[in-house]
């Protein structure tokens, strides 16, 4: 099993919640004659302020270089587009415009809020992507070594709300309008995932039969390695964010997120707070130490991995069990001892040690 996390750490990069591994052993992939002519391809990046790893099969090593710039290439496409970072950006633009008439958007950004508005609808708010106040503010507090005071907390809040995210299509794409003054876009819970999703379209295109595309623990997993059945994809153990899960996921034609407080959070007079922030309350997300959603693309994987942090294990398993596609494993701490709570089919996608690499 060729493992690419020896890879990541070389290039210095440790944030990366899920670690990935070669395909899983023999079976209905390509065929042989296929495979012999395939060669494996792999390069990174550093886009969207983490790193990228795509690595392709194609039919020589220049292809596959091709194929992987220009993966990387829509990668960055969509940071330029949707990135609250850049000034320049879509998102900087819509943010500004705040309070004031609609926007006529591009493609990214209108195909990213068109998503996010769906899932904010099926998770009742846990999911919101103009949650960007409370997470300045959290930002901002923690740096000050204190969390916000209510009166911050409640005027944060007032400005946080998916309602008041209005998409109104038009010939082309579409307009988006903030209704009100002082609104934020975040799309740091969805961006990634979708992002993937349109560098695994761009290899779709070149021809590409198999490959995988991560961003931090965003990944698509297309196709399947020449002569297997599936890749594995190995989830990182939160205690010890430098091993992975004994028990990797095989995927095919999926897309897999991981979200968790074991690498980004804050310890404030002694309590632990979270990155992620419950945008229907304003505080931090509790007690969840990783979120592993699987899903048939990678923009759902990653907003779902966000939706159910904010919404706990149980909520998080039901969620799962009533939406068709998607599996969930969530690690959590109940009374200081960790917990972990599963869909049935997220057990079905699970290597077990005994079974064949």
């Amino acid at each position: 099993m060729v493992n690419e996390a020896s890879k990541i750490a070389r290039a210095g990069m440790h944030a990366l919640p899920v670690l990935v591994a070669a395909g899983l052993a023999a079976g209905a992939g390509l065929a042989a004659g296929a495979a012999e002519r395939l060669v494996r391809v792999s390069d990174g990046a550093t886009p969207m302020g983490t790193y990228a790893m795509v690595t392709v099969y194609a039919p020589d090593e220049a292809a596959g270089r091709e194929a992987i710039a220009a993966a990387l290439a829509a990668i960055d496409e969509v940071e330029a587009a949707t990135s609250h970072y850049r000034d320049a950006s879509e998102v900087s633009r819509l943010n500004r415009s705040a309070g004031g008439p609609p926007m006529q958007v591009g493609q990214h950004v209108w195909a990213v809020l068109c998503r996010a508005a769906e899932v904010s609808k099926e998770t009742d708010g846990a999911f919101d992507v103009t949650v960007g106040p409370l997470i300045a503010l959290w930002k901002r507090t923690w740096k000050k070594g204190q969390p916000p005071t209510e009166a911050e907390a409640a005027a944060a809040r007032e400005l946080v709300g998916y309602r008041n995210l209005r998409l109104i299509p038009d010939k082309t794409l579409g307009s988006v309008q903030l209704l009100k003054a002082g609104m934020q876009l975040d799309l740091g819970g969805i961006g990634k995932g979708y992002a993937s999703d349109q560098a695994i379209a761009t290899l779709r295109k070149r021809g590409i039969p198999a490959a995988l595309v991560a961003i931090a623990g965003d990944i698509f997993a297309l196709g399947a390695p020449p002569e297997r059945q599936a890749w594995l994809v190995g989830i990182r153990n939160p205690a010890q964010p430098d091993k992975i899960l004994p028990a990797p996921l095989r995927l095919r034609d999926q897309a897999v997120s991981t979200s968790g407080d074991y690498e980004q959070f804050a310890t404030l007079g002694g309590k632990r707070y979270s990155h992620i922030v419950d945008p229907r309350t304003g505080r931090p997300v509790e007690h969840m130490t990783s979120v592993t959603v699987v899903a048939p693309d990678a923009t759902t994987a990653d907003a779902y991995a966000t939706a159910l942090s904010v919404l706990g294990p149980e909520a998080a398993v039901a969620f799962a069990e009533n939406h068709p596609g998607i599996e969930v494993m969530v690690i959590y701490d109940r009374d200081g001892k960790p917990q972990v709570a599963q869909s049935r089919g997220f057990r079905r996608l699970q290597v077990t040690p005994d079974e064949p690499h």
